[in-house]
């Protein structure tokens, strides 16, 4: 998300933007290769390379303190909130685990809370509202190409029986009605038109952060689906995991639903009870996971979400027409 909206606002394409980006890249990955020892007390190079990512970003917001005077004071307050977070970060390796996570909840939150406080900037800055909602849509279906990539993986390492063939499709039945859920129906660019409105800042707020549990859930419902079906295809360790696959739908529906808390009336007639009504779904089937097939747990979500899409396409006029 930082990355994402410094480049909705100071995005020069130029080589040294590139080649820091690229640095990004470079540190994201290695960030990934630190993840299995962050919580097992290794956690020294989780730290320096998650601190490396953001020093990429400082110096980002560095060159537009520099270079842009529009921009100047919404570029001053990100990079003195970061700033404090990366001396948290760092200071975090002074103590010991458990301690060390309550260290990192700290910096965390004052990540996070900066857009917060910093929200009324927003409007003296060179916010482009049309860049972003197509930003987070990118990101939206590279972790949903994610999602289908683990059902291929998931079916990869298993014997073809039907159950686990089936577990597969349904898996990627939800993966494609997500798509067409958030791709047709989903309209962000109401909500980012709102953000150089004064007075529309809460609705700006509740889309920007609706988005993280989106593909926070989405990346969880990958993984849910690659447990389904190596559970299905005999793997007993496995057994009883469909509860990843449904705490991951949940969360992704309860952001979607908030997103519509920002769009216009008439998208919440309908839209916002059936994103919330497949949430509750998702979160009462978690307790029987351990009794329910993961083929019979995948297939009633797919059905839901497949219910979704077709009760919205019969509801939005716009919709039918194009049919």
């Amino acid at each position: 998300m930082g990355f994402t909206f410094y480049a909705n606002r100071f995005d020069t394409d130029d080589l040294p933007y590139r080649l820091l980006v690229f640095a990004a890249m470079l540190g994201v990955a290695a960030l990934a290769t630190t993840l299995p020892d962050a919580f097992s007390g290794a956690s020294r190079g989780f730290v320096l390379t998650y601190v490396f990512v953001r020093l990429v970003l400082l110096v980002l917001y560095a060159r537009a303190i520099r270079h842009v005077e529009e921009g100047r004071a919404i570029a001053a307050f990100y990079f003195a909130a970061f700033s404090a977070a990366v001396v948290v970060w760092l200071a975090s390796l002074l103590f010991p685990a458990p301690e060390r996570y309550w260290v990192w909840a700290v910096a965390l939150a004052i990540e996070i809370a900066a857009p917060i406080v910093g929200w009324r900037l927003v409007p003296s800055g060179p916010v482009d509202p049309r860049h972003a909602p197509e930003r987070l849509g990118l990101l939206t279906i590279i972790v949903l190409g994610e999602s289908v990539f683990a059902v291929v993986l998931g079916v990869s390492d298993v014997n073809w029986s039907a159950q686990a063939l089936f577990t597969a499709l349904g898996g990627f039945v939800c993966a494609a009605a997500f798509w067409w859920i958030y791709f047709e129906f989903v309209n962000p660019e109401y909500a980012f038109a709102a953000l150089r409105r004064r007075g529309r800042i809460l609705r700006g707020l509740v889309f920007v952060y609706a988005n993280y549990p989106v593909i926070a859930g989405l990346a969880a419902l990958g993984i849910g689906v690659k447990l389904a079906v190596l559970a299905a295809g005999g793997h007993a360790a496995y057994d009883g995991s469909g509860w990843v696959l449904c705490a991951g739908l949940a969360l992704s529906m309860i952001g979607l639903a908030a997103v519509e808390l920002v769009m216009p009336p008439y998208w919440l007639a309908i839209d916002f009870w059936l994103r919330l009504a497949t949430a509750l779904l998702a979160l009462g089937l978690i307790p029987f996971a351990d009794s329910l097939s993961p083929l019979l747990i995948v297939w009633i979500l797919a059905v839901a979400l497949v219910g979704q899409v077709v009760v919205e396409l019969l509801g939005h006029e716009q919709h039918i027409e194009g049919l």
